[in-house]
C-alpha cells in the first residue's frame, strides 16, 4: 500500500522551536507522546485504501505550542465538513494534537 505522507523532514528537530525554559519538564514524556501518535497514525492508515499522514511541524498560539496530525483516507469524497477550526474533516479518519503548554504534555483527539 502507498502512503501519503507530510511529516517533518527531521523528526527530532520538531521541539527546536521551543525556548529552553517553555520545554518539557521531562522531554521523555514528550518524545512517548510523539511515539505513540506516529504508531497510531500509522495502524490508522494501514485501514484506509489512500492513505495519507500528516504531522505538523508545530506552531505557536499564546502559551501554547501545539503540532497537529491527522490520517485522511482520499478514497472518501470530499465534502464541505469542517470542524469549528475551519478544518476539513471529510477525510479524516484519526486527528488530534499534542499540546505543550506550561512545560507540561497532553494529547488531544
Amino acid at each position: 500500500m502507498a502512503y501519503k505522507c507530510n511529516m517533518p523532514k527531521i523528526i527530532y528537530s520538531i521541539l527546536d522551536f521551543v525556548p529552553e525554559a517553555d520545554r518539557p519538564e521531562n522531554e521523555g514524556d514528550f518524545w512517548k507522546e510523539v511515539a505513540g501518535e506516529m504508531a497510531m497514525l500509522v495502524d490508522y492508515a494501514s485501514h484506509a485504501e489512500q492513505p495519507q499522514i500528516v504531522f505538523g511541524d508545530g506552531f505557536k498560539s499564546g502559551s501554547q505550542y501545539i503540532w497537529e496530525f491527522y490520517v485522511n483516507d482520499l478514497a472518501k469524497p470530499r465534502t464541505a465538513t469542517l470542524n469549528w477550526h475551519g478544518q476539513n474533516t471529510s477525510q479524516w479518519n484519526y486527528a488530534g494534537a499534542i499540546l505543550l503548554q506550561n512545560r507540561k504534555v497532553s494529547t488531544h483527539h
